[in-house]
């Protein structure tokens, strides 16, 4: 028998005749769970009724209600469902019944309604993660053969160039609403609805086939063992391309409730637990490595809303839940769920009643409508108590496998004529029932070694490590051992660990207590090689990446062999105490500790608002007075730790090289209100324009000199430094928000004295707010208006207490940004510029203008077309990723480089002698 999850029957006609199932659980589905909460039963009839018609009535029923939310836009139902008839009417025009849909999008309110859109057009969808390697999603885009792709300009990056027969829409805003006389197409029930690819075992991606059907029977199990109503506030910190994603965001929507989306990959542990208290999240789901990581050891604990935290995809701990359990509030629940992509199975309310010395916690009860069944090696059912691999036999199991574009179904048994075909599913996973009818999962047949004889459990050597008081998780190896060759045939295996939180610092002899420790275990489960990592590599899902932890430990073993005869080398210096209060300083504001002297702040996620709080608390510190731009000057570890030694106190100097270049003219560019020009460290960074970059820093920031008054006297004073740096044209402006002002005066100058300006780019700029229409400030207010009134309204109004303690937490951190900007003279160039924004009166500019819009702008503000078109000759419109507080944030800098570079490179090729326009 194949180790290897297979879906279809794994089984020969005569031997899955004989299988003896397992009995179907005593307890129901909301055993131990929310038993007294009020909600609407998902029955069994449901299932005959498409995902799209549950949804309809979901939207007609509380079209004001906040459908989905991310970091920037929230969706009403309303709205989710004139986006997505609009693009279903597209995809269905464009595609043929049958066609795949893929999905490349990040996480945002986008994904669900274009998810959702494949549906009602009738389309099979498979989502796809823009930041898996290129070559696995270039196999993927191989085997699914995606007729359309629906993405996102600034994340397709070279994907289309791997589909090249795939016609692709670009998502980049709400679409319109299709015609009243539009209706969903027909999409069966049993026919192939999802497609979600896993790493598989052999390495290569391997494509499940879920069925509405089978997807509506998760979300019947969910909605009834958890009570989930209109009420609830979901958080999945799982990857919306996995069966988990998919699962709770239909769960979600079909209970009418919300669902919030953050990508646990971009966000810190300190933003997912603000997003949990700030929005008041009733449901999280997350693994339990995730969960490790986030949950603050001894620190408080989570919101009085947060009712429900679901566990599953990877081994669970009883330690776990103890860290889950001081966490929560006591009458909150802890849901274990164990599924794999091809077929739910099991779940359960924790009760620490059925605790056994076993650190593994069970896996649960069998879910209704599943059977399940344990063999041996022959095929047989194994004894009661006895391991056994786990088979499961059922109606909602995956369809099949999507091979080469299309659906390879497998062998089916069906119970009856008309009944729903029953799939069997060979799990690979070892499992035995225990006398109480929990199931334990003892490991995987394919994690089983022997070492010197004797079988080992890979997961059960984890476990061990995991319940060590100051590991935070470990990944094990079995390796040829260091001192033998690979022909020797003998296994050794390798443990990596991380530690928790201040682990470090508190026990320097980890490892030497951890050798101790495994003293405890049998010889052969005791790791001739242990490690401490700052992190244990995980795969996008947060399960162990084997791949990278094998790699990681060749580079160790060739380090280890290579230096086995040498002595042991002193430990370095651990610095001066300007160096160790750098790296204390570091590591308090981007939770990431220093690893050596070429570590970059920006690098490493710092932003405009972390500078700013980052030479705040090291000015405190070093009790010196430090200038902010001291951190754009020198951003790596070692040279600020350098600057620092020479107590450099920069004065104010306009211009920072932001990035360096030749051949080609540099490219000015000018921030807004806040006057820092750290915000566009993420983009520059990309830029593959040959010339430098260098931003224009407002006067004031650094508290002692005046702001400018007016954007005139800006003008004419960058200006004057713009010439110091490069004398003649073509000059190459850009401006963000406020300073696009700047930059358009700055452009008419240099034409009105005779000066060529190849290019002006503003970046999402509009005249000051004071002089908007009337229309835009009453759109703009009754657009949140309603969205505010149906966050309250969904609100339970138990959860409003929390609600007034959060925003008035929200004003303490805002009054104390508030200081710190007073302290550094950001909030006085800030109203200055506010101040000369109402002032200013644009001239005419007879060259063109470069509006760099995001498509992420909020409904009713003024278009910068509308704005513009009668202050220049022409327009150009460039559209660019992100909202206008997000478009030069990391997630969207590379595709806002993009853009930029795209328009230099072209003006360069316009305005440039040939042999400097061939550097382009």
């Amino acid at each position: 028998m194949s180790p290897v999850a297979v879906t279809g029957c794994a089984l020969g006609a005569a031997e899955s005749a004989g299988l003896q199932w397992l009995e179907d659980g005593k307890h129901p589905l909301d055993w131990n769970g929310p038993t007294s909460r009020i909600f609407t039963r998902f029955r069994d009839e449901d299932l005959d009724r498409r995902i799209i018609d549950h949804f309809a009535c979901v939207a007609r029923r509380q079209r004001n209600r906040i459908a989905v939310t991310d970091s920037e836009t929230s969706l009403s139902y309303a709205e989710l469902w004139d986006g997505l008839s609009g693009l279903a009417e597209t995809i269905a025009a464009e595609t043929k019944p049958g066609d795949l849909i893929g999905i490349v999008l990040p996480t945002c309110s986008m994904f669900p309604l274009a998810m959702l859109a494949c549906l009602a057009a009738g389309r099979p969808f498979v989502a796809l993660d823009p930041r898996y390697p290129g070559n696995w999603l270039g196999q993927v885009l191989e085997d699914a053969r995606p007729a359309l792709i629906i993405g996102r300009e600034d994340v397709l990056g070279g994907i289309e160039s791997l589909a090249p027969t795939a016609r692709v829409i670009h998502l980049t805003r709400l679409p319109q609403a299709a015609p009243k006389s539009w209706r969903p197409a027909e999409l069966g029930l049993d026919q192939p609805a999802c497609v979600v690819y896993t790493s598989g075992s052999t390495g290569r991606p391997k494509g499940i086939v879920n069925t509405q059907r089978n997807l509506l029977q998760r979300v019947s199990q969910s909605i009834n063992a958890a009570h989930i109503n209109a009420e609830d506030r979901f958080l999945t910190l799982a990857s919306l391309c996995t069966i988990v994603g998919v699962r709770d965001t239909i769960t979600a929507l079909l209970a009418g409730a919300s669902v919030h989306l953050l990508d646990p990959q971009r966000a810190g542990a300190r933003e997912i637990l603000n997003v949990i208290r700030a929005e008041a999240i009733t449901i999280l789901f997350a693994f339990p490595a995730l969960l490790r990581s986030v949950i603050p050891a001894g620190g408080e604990r989570a919101s009085d809303a947060l009712r429900l935290v679901r566990v599953g995809g990877d081994t669970t701990l009883w330690s776990d839940i103890d860290l889950i359990r001081g966490w929560l509030q006591p009458e909150a629940a802890i849901q274990l769920i164990y599924a794999a992509t091809e077929a739910p199975m099991m779940q359960w309310f924790v009760d620490a009643r059925f605790r056994t010395d076993d650190s593994r916690i069970p896996i649960g009860y069998p879910l209704p409508a599943n059977r399940l069944a344990l063999i041996d090696e022959h095929g047989r059912k194994t004894p009661p108590g006895e391991v056994g691999e786990l088979i499961v036999g059922s109606p909602y199991v995956a369809l099949g496998l999507w091979v080469d574009g299309r659906c390879a179904a497998g062998y089916v048994e069906r119970e009856g004529d008309g009944a729903p075909a029953c799939r069997l599913f060979r799990t690979g996973d070892l499992v035995r029932q225990r006398p109480d009818g929990l199931l334990e999962r003892i490991g995987r047949k394919d994690r089983q070694v022997k070492v010197r004889g004797t079988r080992v459990d890979l997961d059960g050597v984890e476990a061990f490590l995991r319940r060590q008081p100051l590991v935070r998780d470990a990944g094990v190896l079995a390796r040829h051992p260091i001192q033998t060759s690979v022909a020797d045939g003998g296994v050794a295996l390798a443990a990596y660990v991380s530690a928790r939180d201040g682990a470090h610092a508190a026990h320097a002899g980890l490892l030497d207590d951890l050798k101790e420790t495994m003293r405890s275990v049998p010889p052969p489960m005791r790791p001739g090689r242990l490690y401490l990592v700052d992190n244990i590599p995980q795969l996008p899902c947060s399960k162990l990446d084997l791949r990278a932890l094998m790699a990681l430990d060749e580079i160790n073993a060739q380090n280890e062999r290579a230096h086995a005869a040498a002595a042991a080398e002193p430990e370095p210096a651990h610095g001066d105490r300007i160096a160790r209060t750098v790296a204390q300083v570091w590591q308090a504001v981007l939770q990431m500790p220093i690893s050596g002297p070429e570590d970059d702040f920006f690098d490493a996620g710092g932003d405009s608002l972390k500078a700013i709080t980052f030479m705040i608390d090291l000015e405190r510190a070093l009790d010196l007075e430090l200038s902010l731009t001291l951190i754009m000057e020198a951003p790596k570890f070692g040279e600020l730790c350098e600057a620092l030694r020479e107590h450099r106190t920069t004065r104010y100097v306009p211009l920072v090289l932001l990035k360096q270049g030749d051949g080609l003219p540099p490219v000015f560019i000018i921030p807004g209100l806040g006057g820092s020009v750290a915000r566009f460290f993420p983009m520059t960074r990309r830029m593959t324009y040959p010339g430098a970059v260098i931003g224009i820093q407002a006067r004031g920031l650094d508290g002692e000199e005046p702001p400018h008054a007016t954007v005139e006297a800006m003008a004419a004073a960058y200006l004057r430094e713009v010439k110091a740096w490069q004398p003649d044209g073509p000059y190459y402006l850009c401006g963000y928000s406020f300073g696009g002002l700047v930059a358009f005066e700055m452009a008419r100058r240099l034409r009105e004295s005779g000066d060529e300006v190849a290019l002006v780019g503003l970046f999402d700029v509009t005249m000051s707010p004071l002089r908007w229409p009337l229309r835009s400030w009453l759109s703009i207010v009754r657009r949140r208006m309603v969205l505010f009134a149906g966050g309250v309204i969904a609100a339970p109004i138990d959860s409003w207490p929390s609600a007034v303690w959060r925003v008035g937490r929200q004003v303490r951190e805002s009054l104390r940004s508030f200081l710190k900007a007073a302290r550094t003279g950001v909030l006085r160039v800030a109203v200055s510029g506010l101040i000369a924004s109402a002032r200013f009166r644009p001239g005419f500019y007879p060259g063109e203008l470069t509006l760099f819009t995001p498509v992420e702008r909020e409904p009713g503000l003024p278009s910068p077309q509308a704005t513009w078109h009668k202050y220049a000759g022409t327009l150009s419109i460039v559209e660019t990723a992100g909202a206008h507080s997000t478009m030069f944030s990391a997630a969207n800098a590379e595709s806002t480089a993009a853009s930029l570079t795209r328009c230099l490179l072209v003006s360069a090729e316009r305005t440039l002698p040939p042999v400097a326009a061939s550097l382009t």
